[in-house]
Order: structure tokens, then C-alpha cells, then sequence
């Protein structure tokens, strides 16, 4: 059973792909108790008890409101990890987030910036290794489409997708 609950846009479409929406079960029930979110679905077999009520754990919700989105992408951590699939761009292997870095073509000691054509995605050891030179042929860094953040997401949602998700979360 997930820990996790899926939120909806007003419009019934995830608020986010990138990362895909989803809050823990604590932050859920919050957002039902201060009526910020109408409950879609819930676990059929999770109940929280306090002392004066049970309460069955939402799966989804989605907000009251429509939340308006920009066709930007934003630049963020996650969305890098995202755009290179969890692959360190040095040694190609596949990492799990937490055991990932940023790290800057680019160094920022030598005036490189943070910007999608100036950051990779580096395994600890690599980026290590790496420290602050700039490299003669360093990885290519772009600006993602969303169509390359969705190939990364099918990597990072394959395995944590509830069955009761999937009708909601349409690419």
C-alpha cells in the first residue's frame, strides 16, 4: 500500500506531471480537513482513528480551484534529474535521486552560471572526481521539452503508481 495521495487540478488533470502530484497521506488529510480539496478516491482498507472520529486516508483529491500553469518549463533540480533520466552524464549509470548532483559544465568558481545548458546531472563520486575543471568534451545540457521530463518520469513513476491513479494520469 502507498503512503502517498495523488492531487488533481480543478480541472480533474494532475497539478503536476513533473514530478508527478502526489503528497503524503499526513499533508492529505490536512488538505481535506481545511477544505482546500474534494476527495475522488479513498483506501478501501486504511482507516485513521483520532478520539473523536475515523477517517478513511484519501488515494486522490483535487483542489476546489483551477490552478493556472505557465507552457514554461521550470528549471529545477528534479526537472534536471528528469531531462537526463537519472543517468550521471560521466559514468552513464543510473542513479536513485538521493544519490545524485548537480553539477555545473561550467564551474561557478570559473563564472559559469545555473542554467539548463550549463547543468548536468552527476553521480557523487563523479562529480567529485570532476571537482572545478571544465572539461574538453563535457555532456550535452539542454533545455527540455515535455517530452524529455516525461521519458524521466516513466522511469521514476513505474513502480509507485497506484491502480487508482492511472485513469487521471493521462500524458
Amino acid at each position: 500500500m502507498s503512503n502517498h495521495c495523488l492531487i488533481l487540478n480543478g480541472n480533474g488533470r494532475p497539478l503536476s506531471y513533473f514530478p508527478l502530484s502526489a503528497v503524503d497521506w499526513k499533508t492529505a488529510v490536512k488538505l481535506v480537513f481545511t477544505r482546500n480539496v474534494i476527495v475522488v478516491k479513498e483506501y478501501s482498507d486504511w482507516i485513521v482513528r483520532s478520539p473523536s472520529i475515523n477517517f478513511k486516508v484519501p488515494s486522490i483529491v483535487m483542489l476546489r480551484k483551477y490552478h493556472k500553469f505557465s507552457s514554461k518549463i521550470k528549471f529545477s533540480r528534479s526537472n534536471v534529474f528528469l531531462r537526463d533520466m537519472y543517468t550521471c552524464q560521466y559514468c552513464m549509470n543510473v542513479f536513485e535521486k538521493k544519490d545524485l548532483t548537480i553539477d555545473h559544465l561550467i564551474p561557478k568558481s570559473k563564472g559559469g552560471q545555473t542554467s539548463w545548458d550549463n547543468v548536468t546531472t552527476s553521480c557523487k563520486s563523479c562529480n567529485i572526481s570532476k571537482a572545478d575543471k571544465i572539461l574538453d568534451n563535457p555532456p550535452e545540457a539542454t533545455i527540455p521539452t515535455f517530452r524529455d521530463l516525461l521519458r524521466g518520469q516513466e522511469l521514476v513513476i513505474k513502480d509507485k503508481i497506484i491502480e487508482d491513479w492511472e485513469e487521471y494520469i493521462v500524458a
